[in-house]
């Protein structure tokens, strides 16, 4: 993992653990030295996380601010996402794959199920999910041709952690580590499914799928449940 996406992951930490509270304000240096690191890789992360929604940029653009949500507007944002994403593997699937979709689409199920393949999630696995994940939805989403439908998820993904790349992950925790593997395994297999329907053109199938699918992300949000709580306020 890179120093980067080492700083990504410290900073969502922080905020998902309520070291850095709703309202406080972020800053490239004063993280940077709390840290121990440069500039670079804090910048970077912030980007990241502003993509995200978990900080919104100041009135003077200098600097950050911590967003405040709530876990229903998480849940909420993800049964949208789940919705539009059925709208795109519909359309998708009644328009068929291209040669070089399907390839792509394919190399992410079977990336994910290598991942799998040992019965548990190494140290790393969560952000190697994490990428792959992203780009199966992506994949889908861009092959609908759909720019509303594009347009209406870029802004739901401005919800922290409704998007399909958003992470959550904590390894002190061996309870978690173990139901989110059975949570993610699920999720992978839906991906199978889903791929499965496409492949064979089978427009509501897919669809039916691709919402059923938004649930494992709810499901591995509920996980965090506690520690998200005590950031941000209960369902």
């Amino acid at each position: 993992m890179s120093r980067h996406q080492q700083i990504v992951l410290k900073l969502r930490e922080m905020i998902v653990s309520g070291a850095l509270r709703p309202g406080e304000r972020v800053t490239e240096i004063p993280i940077a030295e709390q840290l121990g690191v440069s500039r670079t890789p804090v910048r970077y992360a912030l980007g990241i996380l502003s993509r995200e929604g978990l900080v919104v940029p100041t009135d003077n653009r200098r600097g950050f601010v911590v967003r405040e949500f709530t876990l229903r507007d998480i849940v909420d944002a993800i049964r949208v996402r789940g919705l539009l994403e059925g709208m795109a593997a519909h359309d998708l699937a009644r328009a068929g794959l291209t040669p070089a979709l399907e390839s792509d689409l394919r190399a992410c199920v079977e990336e994910g199920a290598g991942l799998f393949a040992k019965g548990h999630l190494a140290d790393e696995d969560g952000v190697v999910w994490t990428d792959l994940n992203g780009r199966f939805h992506d994949l889908i989403v861009g092959g609908s041709a759909n720019k509303a439908l594009t347009h209406a998820l870029q802004i739901n993904d401005k919800v922290p952690f409704a998007s399909a790349k958003a992470f959550l992950d904590d390894r002190s925790d061996a309870e978690v580590v173990r139901k989110q593997f059975d949570v993610l395994y699920l999720a992978q297999k839906q991906h199978e499914a889903i791929f499965q329907a496409l492949r064979n053109g089978e427009s509501s199938r897919a669809e039916a799928l691709m919402r059923e699918h938004s649930y494992a992300a709810i499901d591995n949000i509920r996980l965090f449940q506690t520690a998200l709580s005590q950031q941000i306020g209960a369902l």
